[in-house]
């Protein structure tokens, strides 16, 4: 019976293939994300028509303060092969081992870079970024003749550098971004200076005044009299342009006199932390030599508690072995992790099935939804710690959490656990997130993991007030408590007063129990996968005038021989946060070139992290907005029905049985 239905699928999927092309990748020049060469192409910009509102992001930025604020900010340069690969495919691409960044909790801010004039960030990036808390910003950058020419155009008056900004300013906010690189790489007329130093002014203020938290980087390049001369340091010959913008990113040969001397000059200003110190992770000129040995120059600079602009990153995608690339990418930022800054959510939603944006296949509930590769960052969840930031209490040398491919519970990608546990029976411990959430009301919490060996897997959620300290564990099962080290014992005796520590068990309840308003309108998991989910309610009368600050995995084994754990989701929200939008006004309709596009409408979009588009209750695609565009074929089929289903913030995907369904005729 089996074969007989998987046959019926595979002729289905042809035949509508044959009508839609199913491909991740768009041939329509419409659903790609493209920079602005000209100075004429941004005049002309505009926001019409509804491709480029698909270009919009949908994430908002999401709050992720430091621990504290007197620790220097890491900001990222990305440079990748030119930019726009990939990632330039609004609704994704086919390629699963695509440059992919997933180490947000280490950083602050991330500069899309490109060797064009106007280099807009891709949606898909922007909104991973935003998920993950980290601001995206975008680069204006002008090179050479070419470069020369531009800057005496728009800076020829007032009114037309004003033009230059106001244009940049509309494309920031429609395309929900949060700032630009201003990267002058070409001789400026001297009498021209005090016009670019007006424009960056100009485009700062403007930029404050629209977009609360949106900022201005300059880089060390063109000096006071308009010589392309780089500093790399903060200095009276480019400190004009540091003082009317929100930072400056040094160039990359600087030395330990010249650190000293721009942090005393930015510490004058009262803006310690605005100093990016510049990082070339391909070592051009930099102390070092980058690659692997970045942790060099980096320790320098941490040297003088400054701030950091790490360039080129994608070193590790381009010139090492991209088959071992999630391996290179952890050892490369676990090698600068303790230098990186540490940051809080605070917000009490935190869900997340790990996936890096990417797969094999795609999979829903654990069940595999399609069984394509495929890549796109805007599906992207919230990112961990990895390695040694996870690490709590290590008996002996042991495996961290890390990227898995071979399964997945929502997404692509799952976390893993590849070895042996400790034989003392004490669980191993990893840190996944520390927050700074005070909880007003109860909160549901769950996770879903993988085992074939005799383990346990629990939750632990710690939290604090004044001097009491106290631990949840979720168990897998209703069983005795393990005997678990305090994972912040090393913290306690730095404490001026003695930390009074409770550990309180809640146990399991069933799916139906927890989610019993919303049971019908939620896609349940398969009673014959593979995976265990555990479902809890973490009572407001427990949390009460306690602070959560940390999300913690444990697990622990019976025997010693090398285990494979899978952790697929976590999920922790307030029950106020319980609530399924409906999907409802699909719509069809055929393009001039001949493209369909299918649209739809939210009841509350802000509570979609994406959409599933379906025909005939066949998966054919994801959206990150309420669009999706496809190219038509006719074909003898005539009719057909299509279907849209949601996947939620708080990690819940509603029941595509309840979804509206549209009869298509053509």
């Amino acid at each position: 019976m089996y074969a007989v239905c998987m046959l019926y699928v595979y002729r289905l999927i042809n035949s509508l293939s044959k009508i839609f092309k199913m491909s991740e990748q768009q041939a329509i020049s419409d659903m790609e994300c493209h920079p602005l060469k000209t100075l004429e192409e941004v005049k002309n910009w505009s926001d019409e028509g509804i491709p480029n509102k698909m270009k919009q992001a949908t994430e908002c930025l999401r709050e992720r303060p430091h621990t504290n604020e007197t620790v220097p900010k890491t900001l990222v340069c990305h440079d990748m092969r030119g930019g726009y690969l990939e990632d330039r495919f609004i609704q994704g691409d086919k390629n699963e081992k695509s440059y992919n960044f997933y180490h947000w909790q280490l950083i602050d801010s991330f500069v899309y870079f490109s060797h064009n004039f106007i280099t807009i960030p891709p949606v898909t990036w922007i909104n991973v970024a935003h998920r993950n808390g980290v601001k995206m910003l975008g680069t204006l950058i002008t090179e050479w003749k070419d470069g020369f020419k531009i800057c005496e155009e728009f800076l020829a008056s007032e009114s037309s550098y004003q033009a230059l900004a106001d244009q940049m300013v509309k494309i920031t906010q429609f395309y929900r971004f949060d700032g630009w690189l201003i990267n002058i790489e070409n001789k400026i007329v001297e009498e021209k200076v005090p016009c670019l130093c007006k424009f960056v002014e100009y485009l700062t203020a403007k930029l404050h005044e629209t977009l609360p938290g949106s900022e201005v980087i300059w880089y060390d390049s063109v000096i006071n009299t308009g010589e392309l001369t780089w500093q790399d340091a903060l200095n009276d010959k480019n400190c004009m342009f540091f003082d009317v913008c929100d930072g400056i990113f040094l160039n990359y040969n600087w030395n330990s006199e010249k650190l000293l001397s721009s942090m005393a000059l930015a510490t004058s200003k009262d803006r310690p932390r605005d100093v990016y110190v510049g990082l070339d992770v391909f070592g051009r000129g930099c102390l070092g030599g980058g690659g692997f040995n970045s942790i060099e120059a980096l320790t320098a600079i941490r040297k003088y508690n400054m701030s950091v602009a790490i360039f080129a990153f994608g070193w590790v995608y381009e010139c090492c072995d991209v088959d071992n690339y999630i391996d290179n990418e952890n050892r490369f930022w676990d090698l600068l992790s303790d230098l990186c800054p540490t940051t809080v959510w605070t917000k009490g939603l935190l869900s997340s099935s790990f996936c890096i944006g990417a797969g094999r296949k795609f999979y829903l509930q654990g069940n595999v939804c399609n069984e394509n590769p495929w890549y796109n960052l805007s599906l992207q969840e919230v990112q961990p710690y990895y390695r040694r930031k996870q690490i709590v209490v290590a008996p002996q040398e042991l495996p961290a959490l890390e990227p898995c491919f071979e399964c997945a519970y929502l997404g692509g990608s799952c976390l893993s656990y590849n070895g042996e546990l400790p034989s003392t029976g004490i669980p191993q411990l990893f840190r996944l997130f520390d927050l700074d959430c005070k909880p007003k009301e109860s909160y549901i919490v769950s996770y879903a993991y993988k085992t074939k060996g005799d383990n346990e897997v629990f939750l632990e959620i710690e939290s604090q007030r004044q001097n009491e300290k106290k631990s949840f564990i979720f168990l897998s099962e209703t069983e005795q408590l393990p005997s678990i080290s305090d994972s912040d014992a090393t913290n306690d005796s730095i404490e001026k007063k003695p930390i009074q520590s409770s550990k309180v068990i809640i146990n399991p309840k069933p799916i139906e129990t927890v989610l019993k308003e919303c049971l019908n309108q939620i896609c349940l998991p398969a009673k014959d996968c593979d995976w265990t989910s555990r479902w809890y309610i973490l009572d407001k009368e427990q949390i009460e005038d306690f602070s959560l600050t940390s999300i913690l995995c444990g697990l622990s084994s019976k025997n010693t021989q090398k285990e494979i754990i899978n952790i697929g989701q976590i999920q922790m929200f307030p029950l106020s946060q319980l609530r399924i939008p409906s999907i409802s006004n699909i719509e069809i309709s055929t393009q001039a070139d001949s493209t369909i596009e299918v649209s739809w409408a939210c009841s509350n979009p802000a509570d979609v992290s994406y959409y599933i588009v379906y025909l005939d209750n066949i998966y054919l695609g994801r959206a990150a907005s309420t669009y999706y565009f496809l190219e038509n074929q006719k074909d003898d089929k005539k009719s057909f029905i299509i279907s849209v289903q949601a996947v939620l913030n708080i990690g819940l995907v509603t029941n595509l049985a309840k979804s509206e369904k549209f009869n298509v005729n053509i």
